[in-house]
């Protein structure tokens, strides 16, 4: 079998439709092939590691919170923005601190994933968080960031399995960075 030749997509012009604090939607002028389309995508203005902290027992910690867009309450990993000039391990560490009031000895970068790579540019970087201590929370800020209530949970595998079978979890920051959490497991 043959494969098909395909090429990017040739960009001639490009602006933001909508900005917000937290995304923008960014409409694009694209030659592909021989014809001229739009193409609107969302932007994150910030990138961030996934957080993927395992218990001591193996189980692994999650979040749950309200998600919008799909009104449901998921339970998901920790995933954290990155700030400008941040590294990806301290974003990591200061996500696992605020989300679980947890920090990790051993943190290993799993590896990169675009969540939506059809409609949202935002990168992330899965991180395995082990040797978890607890820690106490400060205060993050002045209370002008995003809405974030959460509840959180330790799992094992089997259960988080149950929980992606309900529905429970069905987000792609977690189900890909599972993948690269059992992936590890076996390399």
């Amino acid at each position: 079998m043959q494969k098909k030749v395909l090429k990017p997509w040739q960009v001639i012009g490009s602006k933001v439709a909508f900005a917000s604090p937290w995304v923008e939607l960014i409409q694009d002028t694209c030659i592909a092939g021989e014809q001229e389309l739009t193409y609107a995508y969302m932007r994150r203005v910030d990138e961030g590691p996934l957080i993927i902290p395992e218990a001591s027992d193996g189980s692994l910690w999650l979040v749950r919170q309200y998600r919008h867009p799909i009104r449901k309450i998921v339970w998901q990993f920790p995933v954290e923005g990155k700030t400008p000039g941040e590294s990806w391990s301290d974003a990591a560490q200061r996500g696992l601190h605020e989300e679980l009031e947890m920090q990790a000895n051993s943190l290993q970068d799993l590896g990169e994933f675009f969540p939506d790579p059809g409609g949202l540019s935002q990168r992330y970087h899965a991180f395995l968080a082990r040797e978890l201590e607890s820690v106490s929370v400060s205060d993050h800020g002045d209370g002008s960031e995003e809405v974030e209530d959460l509840d959180r949970g330790k799992f094992t595998l089997a259960e988080i399995d149950q929980m992606i079978a309900s529905g429970d979890i069905c987000d792609n920051w977690t189900l890909a960075a599972l993948y690269l959490y059992q992936r590890s497991k076996t390399a």
